[in-house]
């Protein structure tokens, strides 16, 4: 492999990291969406359940056990979530003032040899080629890490979401919804009742 095959390696495993991160942030809006999803499912669950009438039969442990179970893993998911969000520090290029401030320092260092261009050319290809290999290599290690949340997120919301499902089975099939419970009709007096004998003579 010559240098400047190397150098075009290089420059390609640089840009194809920065490609992968836009690719994880497209996986993260995904699961954001489906967090949001199964954490209204989990409030649709406790808003409806029925705490005050009935005993505290098998089927509303059963329900109470599925609740506790599926959220501990839903903020395990989350907390991978915000991991693979916030751990998303990159190296990138210097900007072009720099690099041009750069091709003039060399240009002054080299002014007076007459291999000036070739001097400068090679100063400018080790000068790009050392971002190209240092930087593609940290972002490599950042992807890697953003991708490994990702992926556990993707597991524990999986995860999640089939306990809440069993939770709303026991929630469906055990009646444990409040709005189908029939509520005891309140009759309340406002006024006294007059009550008078009448007398049925003949």
């Amino acid at each position: 492999m010559t240098a400047t095959e190397l150098k075009q390696f290089y420059e390609k495993l640089y840009f194809h990291e920065i490609d992968a991160r836009d690719k994880i942030q497209g996986r993260l809006q995904l699961s954001l969406t489906v967090l949001l999803a199964v954490g209204g499912a989990l409030v649709f669950l406790i808003q409806n359940f029925d705490y005050q009438t009935g005993a505290w039969t098998p089927i509303r442990s059963m329900f109470a056990l599925f609740v506790c179970v599926g959220s501990v893993t839903l903020v395990c998911a989350i907390m991978f979530f915000i991991n693979a969000f916030l751990s998303g520090s990159y190296y990138f290029l210097p900007d072009s003032s720099q690099t041009a401030d750069y091709k003039e320092l060399l240009d002054r260092t080299y002014a007076q040899y007459k291999e000036r261009e070739q001097l400068v050319s090679e100063a400018m290809d080790q000068y790009l080629v050392g971002y190209y290999i240092e930087y593609a290599a940290f972002n490599t290690r950042v992807n890697d890490r953003r991708s490994g949340y990702v992926y556990r997120c993707n597991g524990a919301t999986i995860v999640a979401a089939l306990v809440f499902i069993l939770a709303f089975l026991s929630f469906y099939f055990g009646d444990l919804d409040k709005g189908k419970i029939k509520q005891p009709t309140e009759v309340s007096i406002s006024k006294p009742i007059d009550v008078r004998m009448i007398e049925n003579r003949k």
